[in-house]
């Protein structure tokens, strides 16, 4: 245990001195959740007010009636003076999109012509467009169940009464949305930890991977032929991974927490999938290292391991909106599972929401960890 110890300590002295391990840890993956957390929060659901330009041509009541279908939306309704101007503000990015309500749209609802909203957009800007397409939808469905009713209650009653009747009516139906707001991570602790768990794979290269850069210098010669036990080389070599491992993952979950206003969850709980995140990710690492022979060639290899796991665990988009054979496959990563047991936990879930995930990380660590085990004793042999 004493040679593990000094070993381990040995390593970690020279990754202190290599800057390149530093910011492999610590720096790229701070500066990506830093820049993809605030990017993209702006594009959440919680977050976001539509600027919203309406032409109202018409000026009747059922025209009035339309301001008030807007007022649940996620935005700010400007009234422009005609279709040109509002086009051009649309065009100049000072609205995200533009409604035009035509002339004779009151008259509709007494049983006159039909009439069309039309919806003014940027190609540019086409979650606004969306939007403003999505409330003259809601409008024009409403006109059709006012006429609905009209007709069911007679030729006495105009639709515009019942418009102004069912206005004063409290709604039977509410509707809340709880899918961003308790179920799923905001964009800035999704992309901290996505970042966080991506670059693991990398950070924990700098232990177990040494074993060849000690084969090349000759160094390894050195200790094997030193009283000192082959397992307690492995063994540092492991060790070394997993404090790196575990010192770039919590330096990066606090740092977002306080700096980026990440929201981890129960921190014990993010503790036990931090320690279980680390052990898988070492494991992996570990077992592709044995297969080269090379640094280079491990390098290489870890480094295209990486990537396609953390593509494929959700490290770059949510694979849930992938869904088909990728969703499938990104239940084989250990970032999915990481992630998973985060946005219970973030969500309020309790402690035993993290079992599974912590449990398939762990069999994740403990087979590959075995094959690394397996294999190991060609790059220590003499």
């Amino acid at each position: 245990m004493r040679a593990t110890l000094l070993i381990t300590a040995k390593d970690l002295r020279q990754r202190l001195r290599d800057r390149s391990a530093f910011l492999v840890a610590f720096v790229a993956p701070l500066a990506l959740a830093f820049a993809m957390g605030v990017t993209i929060s702006g594009f959440s659901a919680g977050g976001a007010t539509y600027q919203i330009g309406v032409v109202n041509l018409d000026r009747g009541q059922a025209a009035t009636a339309f301001f008030s279908t807007a007022e649940q939306a996620p935005v700010q309704l400007n009234t422009e003076k005609n279709a040109a101007s509002a086009r051009k503000r649309v065009k100049d990015g000072k609205l995200d999109a533009a409604i035009v309500l035509p002339r004779g749209l009151s008259a509709t609802f007494l049983g006159g012509p039909a009439v069309q909203i039309d919806v003014i957009g940027d190609r540019n800007n086409q979650v606004g467009a969306l939007v403003a397409r999505a409330l003259s939808d809601s409008y024009a469905s409403y006109a059709r169940t006012i006429q609905l009713a009209a007709r069911a209650l007679g030729n006495a009653t105009s639709s515009l009464q019942i418009a102004q009747k069912g206005s004063s009516l409290r709604s039977p139906v509410a509707v809340s949305d709880t899918s961003t707001t308790r179920k799923n991570l905001d964009p800035k602790t999704y992309y901290a930890a996505a970042m966080a768990v991506f670059f693991l794979f990398f950070a924990v290269q700098f232990g177990i991977s040494s074993l060849l850069d000690e084969r090349r210098d000759g160094t390894l010669a050195r200790m094997l032929a030193a009283p000192i036990p082959r397992r307690a080389i492995v063994g540092a070599k492991a060790l070394t991974s997993v404090v790196i491992g575990l010192t770039s993952m919590v330096v990066l979950a606090l740092t977002t927490h306080y700096a980026l206003g990440a929201h981890w969850g129960n921190p014990l709980g993010i503790g036990v999938l931090i320690v279980c995140a680390v052990l898988a990710a070492t494991g992996v690492t570990a077992f592709v290292t044995t297969l080269a022979k090379t640094q280079e060639q491990a390098n290489a290899w870890l480094s295209m391991v990486s990537i396609i796991l953390g593509m494929l665990g959700g490290s770059f988009f949510p694979v849930a909106q992938a869904g088909g054979v990728v969703s499938v496959l990104s239940k084989m990563t250990p970032h999915a599972w990481f992630l998973s047991g985060l946005q219970d936990l973030s969500s309020g879930e309790p402690l035993s929401s993290i079992v599974e995930p912590s449990i398939v990380l762990l069999a994740i660590a403990a087979a590959c960890g075995a094959l690394a085990l397996v294999r190991v004793r060609k790059l220590i042999e003499p």
